[in-house]
């Protein structure tokens, strides 16, 4: 006779036999299930202040909050990675700290912060995006953890920050909305200034150490035909020609400049997200050129944005309705104290 006990490993049967002279024996069976592994720790700050900041000084941060999307010029001292395990920005709004903490696209991004792409709104409270006519309310963080971290590791302790302090809570969610589709305007063929990223190109670029002319001076900008010195970044770029605005990407993926189009631009220029849609995988560098189309200087001349789209890059914008993914905000609360 035999019969059959679970044992305390999940999925390990252990069979007992009786054998002729009445001895017992038992052997253990694999079943299909294997052993329960505990899960891994949470990430989270050892210890960490939250405080709201109503002066009017300027936002700072220990590392770069921004997801690729920079849309400003990058300088030789600012800083893209974290070093060691502390987290400090001061004057900050709660949209921009959901926004790192979630590594959200340009599109998820407007999303959240703006009702403006039809039937995409996060349903965020005015005081934590702020708004065209309303300002967020501005916090400062500062946050220690034991070791190192990376930035992703960085951006698990965030949210878990947020969850503590704020009370947030958030889902993702795909919802079908007009769009604008990123293709090549002539199959098979890119524009001249949109090249593959060279594989020779390590990007690893450390920041020059800050010298002694004070906080107050910016640091050096790169040269007109310069691309921005970190790679992944999508950044403005310095223009000697009036009325131009000039962007450039190193070793960015197509996506990325998809879903930052609409901010580029203004948002008035493309008032719908944009999507990837050239079949084009593999990361690249770019530098794009053109003249606004509102109240540029008279004698402004040049491209307009899709004109330089078209000739520059060899893309352009196609209209339908695609699937976007938008991060959805169930809860959020004034943050408790330290």
């Amino acid at each position: 006779m035999e019969w059959c006990k679970q044992g305390r490993l999940r999925g390990v049967c252990v069979v007992w036999v009786r054998s002729g002279v009445g001895l017992l024996w038992w052997f253990a069976i694999l079943s299909g299930g294997h052993a329960q592994s505990p899960p891994p720790a949470k990430l989270e700050f050892d210890v960490a202040s939250v405080r709201q900041n109503k002066s009017d000084d300027r936002p700072s941060s220990t590392f770069s909050l921004d997801n690729g999307n920079v849309y400003s010029t990058v300088n030789k001292s600012d800083v893209f990675t974290p070093r060691g395990s502390y987290f400090a920005a001061t004057n900050q709004p709660l949209w921009h700290y959901i926004a790192f903490a979630y590594n959200l696209s340009g599109t998820q991004e407007l999303a959240l912060r703006f009702n403006y792409f039809a039937g995409l709104s996060s349903k965020a409270p005015a005081w934590v995006t702020g708004g065209f006519d309303v300002s967020a309310d501005r916090f400062d963080i500062a946050a220690r953890s034991d070791g190192s971290s990376t930035k992703d590791q960085m951006r698990l302790r965030m949210q878990a920050l947020l969850a503590d302090r704020f009370q947030l809570i958030v889902h993702h969610e795909t919802r079908q909305a007009p769009v604008f589709a990123l293709v090549l305007a002539k199959p098979g063929q890119m524009g001249a200034e949109l090249v593959p990223h060279p594989a020779s190109d390590s990007c690893v670029v450390e920041p020059e150490p800050a010298d002694n002319r004070g906080s107050n001076v910016p640091a050096p900008r790169s040269a007109p035909d310069e691309l921005p010195r970190v790679c992944g970044v999508i950044a403005h770029l310095p223009t000697v020609a009036t009325g131009h605005i000039r962007f450039g990407g190193r070793g960015v993926t197509l996506s990325l400049l998809a879903s930052s189009l609409p901010t580029m631009t203004g948002m008035a220029m493309i008032p719908r997200p944009v999507i990837d849609e050239t079949g084009l995988n593999g990361t690249f560098d770019f530098t794009l050129d053109w003249v606004l189309e509102f109240n540029a200087p008279s004698d402004a001349s040049g491209p307009n944005f899709r004109e330089a789209l078209k000739e520059q890059l060899g893309l352009k914008l196609e209209p339908q309705r695609g699937s976007v993914d938008i991060l959805v905000i169930d809860r959020v609360e004034h943050p408790s104290a330290n």
